[in-house]
């Protein structure tokens, strides 16, 4: 059993890369009156809630914080043009994780696989509604996978590497974003390569989700992958356009619309969500970037960790840092 779970979470992770371009919507150019002027209140209440690339100043110290999406686009091309010359000049660069941590995501150790598994005697078709598990086998008849090997997934798992789409900008396994093209580069110009966790410490922060809460946020992508939602592009384009957390404003409202889901639900999930997967890892990042060696250096993560009271431009501000808005 181990060893075809491994196999499945390999060929998962590697999914992505066979899935088409992004074709969906961008919401914000289909919301209610309403909805786009509370979208533009919580955007101003928001530290920091737009801008891709930023300094922090502290004495002599520099830290070219730059906001990296993880699934490729042709238009990061002209974003690393604008980027090389701040990269050159770092004495370090920090990602998320390092590539040689990821590469062994592919090759799916059993000691990593177990990070992925349900408790001993749990089943994911007993942490699902009926209907929601119905759903999740014929998602799984369309994208090739054993439903009965996956009962054995927590739901986290499913959701992120199973359920997915063209407009998939942010996860593990992914290739060709901003992470791999700054990672490429320091490569070639031989710049020193850090990472602020490992892949098992990310995996930990989304496994800390409470199971009842990971099988309803299953259940919710489940419902509306199989509803007449258009796929969302709205995370992808909001990107291009500097302000990322337009996107985790509107998720909660865009799911609701084509769910069964109430908004207040969903909002909730959602704030578990990005405690978990973002503010807990922001603060567990400054410890590595304070501690970097080099008085200059780039932290690159994904642009969703920049924004907010626990993204890591505030948290930086907390610690003394003055913060400017750069070329992206």
């Amino acid at each position: 059993m181990m060893k075809r779970i491994a196999l499945a979470l390999a060929l998962a992770l590697q999914a992505p890369a066979a899935f088409a371009a992004c074709r969906g919507i961008d919401y914000r150019d289909h919301l209610p009156a309403a909805t786009e002027a509370r979208l533009e209140r919580e955007m101003a209440a928001t530290p920091y809630s737009r801008g891709n690339h930023w300094v922090a100043t502290k004495g002599n110290r520099t830290i070219h914080v730059i906001g990296t999406m993880h699934g490729g686009d042709a238009r990061m091309a002209k974003v690393m043009r604008t980027l090389r010359p701040v990269l050159e000049q770092a004495g370090a660069i920090y990602l998320e994780t390092s590539d040689s941590a990821l590469e062994r995501l592919d090759r799916m150790p059993d000691e990593l696989v177990r990070s992925f598994l349900l408790p001993k005697g749990q089943e994911l078709r007993h942490l699902l509604p009926r209907d929601a598990w119905e759903r999740f086998q014929l998602t799984a008849q369309v994208t090739g996978v054993n439903p009965e090997t996956m009962n054995r997934m927590q739901p986290w798992a499913i959701s992120m590497f199973v359920v997915q789409s063209g407009c998939r900008p942010y996860g593990f396994g992914l290739r060709r974003g901003l992470d791999d093209r700054i990672s490429d580069f320091a490569r070639r110009k031989r710049i020193p390569l850090g990472a602020l966790e490992t892949p098992e410490q990310a995996l930990a922060a989304i496994a800390s989700l409470p199971l009842r809460d990971q099988a309803r946020m299953l259940a919710l992508e489940l419902e509306l992958v199989q509803s007449g939602k258009p796929e969302d592009a709205t995370p992808v384009e909001a990107y291009f356009d500097q302000s990322v957390w337009t996107s985790f404003v509107l998720a909660p409202w865009i799911s609701a619309q084509y769910s069964s889901f109430s908004g207040a639900e969903t909002a909730r999930l959602w704030r578990q969500y990005n405690r978990r997967l973002l503010d807990q890892r922001n603060q567990r990042w400054m410890k590595p970037i304070l501690a970097a060696r080099h008085d200059r250096i780039a932290v690159a993560v994904g642009a969703a960790h920049l924004p907010g009271q626990n993204g890591v431009l505030n948290l930086l501000h907390a610690k003394g840092f003055s913060l400017t808005p750069a070329p992206w």
